[in-house]
């Protein structure tokens, strides 16, 4: 998708950093959809598991290590 000629014009190989500035000089909104390679299907982001287990590895780690209990019930 990213060198599709259809999304991205005829220069769609080149790098070309301006494509993203308007004339206004203002930054381009481009949908999330065009990058999809980046976000889901086979060619997801590296990291995404490491990144979802990194708060279960914590929470396990700290149940282990240290006792935990409800405390006294107050009335």
């Amino acid at each position: 998708m990213g060198r599709m000629e259809e999304i991205w014009g005829e220069d769609c190989m080149e790098f070309k950093p301006e494509r993203w500035i308007s004339e206004k000089r203002n930054i381009i909104y481009v949908p999330s959809y065009k990058f999809m390679t980046f976000i889901s299907r086979p060619r997801t982001c590296l990291g995404k598991t490491m990144a979802f287990m990194q708060p279960k590895s914590m929470t396990s780690a700290i149940l282990w290590n240290y006792k935990l209990d409800m405390g006294k019930i107050v009335s």
